[in-house]
């Protein structure tokens, strides 16, 4: 599993013992060589839970057209109850010719365009699948439109990225996005978020590393989000301009 910066990440054996919970396989085999698309989401809703995040808003849909998928959904530690003010959400794409594969293998793509008897110099050469986990976290509502200034942006920006660097073991590049709207005669900020990605590649190979790299992720977000809550988590008392 690479990342949209330099990867620093433990080794696979650190974070799984040999067999998963519930006597599963570490060398479970895949038919195709390759992962499907409910495989995909339930090792991440399986890595969810085990590292302690509670799903909801979670939404799996199918491009008729374009047969294209994707899946999204909203989390929280598991001992944080509704209503939340901060949240994660997290979102994959997934291909056509991704399904194809995981369902047939490799030579199904050659076997689109000719005969299973002519030679093809593809036939051969395995796919080269990747896609990309993108991961948000919302800051609460209240805390954000107590920012009143352009400077408090940048301070709060900063305080994330800086939040990033100390707890996290990768040099993964995360942006900040925030959003204002009018309201009435002024201008408002709406939301504040701060996102990276997670390119899964290897891993669309073997579910084993599928579900080592999901479950790592998912810890991470718990510890973002537990962190992000002791820092922006709004106090009466507190005069929020970033500083």
């Amino acid at each position: 599993m690479s990342t949209n910066g330099s990867p620093k990440r433990k080794h696979f054996d650190d974070i799984f013992p040999d067999d998963f919970p519930g006597e599963e396989s570490r060398y479970q085999p895949l038919n195709s060589g390759y992962v499907g698309f409910e495989m995909v989401v339930g090792a991440l809703i399986s890595a969810a839970s085990e590292a302690g995040l509670r799903l909801f808003e979670a939404a799996s849909t199918l491009d008729t057209t374009t047969l294209e998928r994707r899946f999204s959904a909203s989390c929280v530690p598991q001992e944080w109850h509704h209503p939340v003010d901060l949240w994660a959400e997290m979102r994959f794409y997934w291909p056509a010719e991704y399904t194809a594969l995981s369902l047939y293998g490799d030579e199904v793509i050659c076997d689109m365009y000719h005969a299973e008897n002519v030679p093809c110099r593809h036939r051969s050469q395995p796919a080269s699948l990747f896609t990309e986990l993108e991961v948000e976290y919302l800051l609460p509502f209240e805390f954000v439109r107590r920012l009143d200034s352009d400077e408090g942006v940048e301070r709060t920006a900063r305080r994330i990225r800086q939040l990033f660097t100390d707890i996290v073991e990768h040099d993964n590049i995360v942006g900040v996005e925030a959003k204002a709207l009018f309201s009435g005669d002024e201008l408002r900020l709406s939301s504040i978020k701060a996102g990276h990605v997670w390119v899964l590649d290897e891993e669309l190979s073997d579910h084993i590393l599928l579900r080592g790299a999901f479950l790592e992720i998912c810890q991470e977000m718990r510890t973002v989000l537990l962190r992000f809550n002791q820092d922006f988590a709004p106090k009466p008392e507190q005069d929020l301009d970033g500083s």
